[in-house]
């Protein structure tokens, strides 16, 4: 016995956005109902993104919604894993910064968590910024952003404070 698959002509780019327009309201809710009104919105945005590069995989348009959802709720479980992993995981980096000057301890500990558990990971545990990226669940190119401005905001504030 074979199976009927629903396929269905490929959505067109524009087919695509006027159909999320529509379905956003529930993409939305969706994502509140998981994560609160404050990170819904950049779900909601990260779905559009995920979906409209993955739309040649969806094989029934009729489904489009029950699919936005879907890819929505992954999301939103993703972001709740990444964000349990750090709460775990970066205090306990960030206490590790090892250091015999007092001065730069103290900046080092001034920094936000985030910040200072990718300082500490690359710099006192010489992970290369991939690794990072990877113990964090951070992207390559966010955990290089974040090293880069850390760097020029350690240097500001250690020059601003020999004066």
């Amino acid at each position: 016995m074979e199976l009927i698959r629903a396929d269905s002509p490929p959505l067109s780019v524009d087919d695509f956005d006027a159909r999320f327009d529509r379905a956003r309201p529930r993409v939305l809710a969706v994502a509140r109902s998981i994560l609160g009104a404050q990170a819904a919105e950049d779900v909601v945005q990260e779905t559009y993104l995920a979906a409209r590069l993955r739309i040649g995989q969806l094989r029934d348009v009729n489904a489009l919604d029950r699919w936005l959802s879907r890819i929505a709720e992954n999301l939103c479980y993703r972001a709740l894993r990444r964000s349990a992993m750090q709460s775990r995981l970066i205090p306990r980096v960030a206490d590790q910064a090892p250091t015999s000057d007092p001065a730069l301890r103290d900046l080092i500990e001034r920094l936000p968590l985030r910040e200072r558990a990718i300082l500490v990971l690359h710099y006192a545990h010489g992970y290369n910024l991939e690794e990072v990226a990877r113990i964090l669940s951070l992207s390559y190119p966010n955990v290089r952003k974040l090293l880069s401005r850390t760097r020029r905001r350690m240097y500001r504030e250690w020059n601003e404070a020999d004066r």
